[in-house]
């Protein structure tokens, strides 16, 4: 095989193999070589390939430093890295249409809590997750700066992970909290009915829009169909909805037999849950942007504004009045948020 052919895995290999070094010094590629080692044909392959030989050795180092938490969903680009807490279910790629929504300039890793991968047990204290997320971002990447993401209930352990990377020195540029719901939520069962129905009642509404937007007759009658059989898997599944939101306990034995899986996540959502029930956030002095699918969420029962009181100085941004709260980071929605996000960027760098 040419060096042409060579893959630069291959081509690597076959340097280090006759003792010649490549390694990156910052973002200058560097070599060194015995005499004679560095054939023409070499240098003109380390000349040719330069940047896939940078691209490889910057793809190497950042899979050797990767962290179990960390899920790359935008690897590359030059904006502030944000790294996001999803939803106290622990769903990762809940962010996918939303990272894709801001452009290949933005960098964006979701963190999948413990408990998720059946290797590690869940946490039941807000700040203890936090710590956990705080050690492998530095890890990963020690110098910052950051932007601090949280969704829905995840807004508690974003906000906790912010304050206790900047207690650690270091550069949290931003916290932005997506459709945040405030711990008081489930400090009170009067408040999660009310939270849960009001979901409930957005979603009918939002699925019967969307039938009569449907061509025809048969076609609505097709999609209520398919929702409504979706809703029966879902009842099926997981037994009755109501049950981890009023008592948060394991899911049974006979789940757990049927589908290991839907019973670490059954078990993870309780868990979070109590861990946010539990939370109590206190005054946090960085830039803090709450982003809202609309003004009717105010009504909600998420309570997104009790964040005012740990965080006055708090920049609120609204979404259209179409988008579907409980699926804002998804399409169709994920373009008009971040769209928002990137008004919040443009203000900060105006503020800053």
């Amino acid at each position: 095989m040419t060096t042409d052919a060579m893959t630069i895995p291959d081509l690597l290999s076959d340097l280090a193999g006759k003792d010649i070094k490549v390694w990156l010094e910052g973002s200058q590629l560097r070599c060194s070589a015995p005499a004679g080692a560095l054939t023409p044909e070499f240098r003109d392959q380390l000349r040719d390939r330069k940047s896939e030989i940078i691209g490889f050795l910057n793809m190497a180092t950042a899979a050797a430093r990767q962290q179990p938490a960390i899920v790359p969903l935008q690897s590359l680009g030059t904006r502030t890295p944000i790294y996001a807490v999803p939803g106290h279910a622990g769903a990762v790629f809940s962010f996918s249409a939303f990272s894709k929504r801001l452009g290949d300039d933005q960098p964006f890793f979701a963190l999948e809590p413990p408990g998720l991968d059946g290797r590690t047990e869940p946490m039941e204290r807000v700040e203890d997750i936090a710590e956990y997320f705080a050690d492998q971002i530095l890890e990963f990447q020690p110098d910052g700066p950051y932007v601090i993401a949280g969704y829905c209930s995840g807004a508690s352990t974003a906000f906790e992970l912010a304050k206790l990377l900047g207690q650690r020195g270091a550069d949290v540029r931003c916290m932005a909290l997506f459709g945040p719901l405030h711990p008081s939520t489930y400090q009170a069962l009067h408040r999660q009915i009310l939270f849960e129905a009001k979901r409930r009642m957005g979603a009918v509404t939002h699925h019967l829009q969307k039938a009569a937007k449907q061509p025809s007759f048969a076609a609505r009658l097709q999609y209520l169909g398919e929702r409504l059989q979706y809703l029966r898997g879902r009842i099926r599944d997981r037994g009755n909805r109501f049950r981890p939101l009023l008592t948060h306990v394991h899911a049974s034995n006979e789940t757990a037999k049927a589908d290991p899986v839907l019973a670490r996540r059954f078990r993870l959502s309780a868990t979070a849950i109590t861990a946010v029930r539990r939370y109590n956030p206190t005054p946090y002095v960085g830039r803090v942007c709450i982003f809202l699918p609309n003004k009717a969420w105010l009504r909600s029962g998420a309570a997104p504004l009790r964040w005012l009181q740990a965080v006055p100085q708090a920049e609120v941004y609204y979404g259209p009045e179409s988008c579907y709260g409980p699926l804002m980071l998804s399409e169709p929605d994920a373009p008009a948020i971040a769209e928002l996000y990137r008004q919040s960027v443009r203000r900060g760098e105006e503020i800053s």
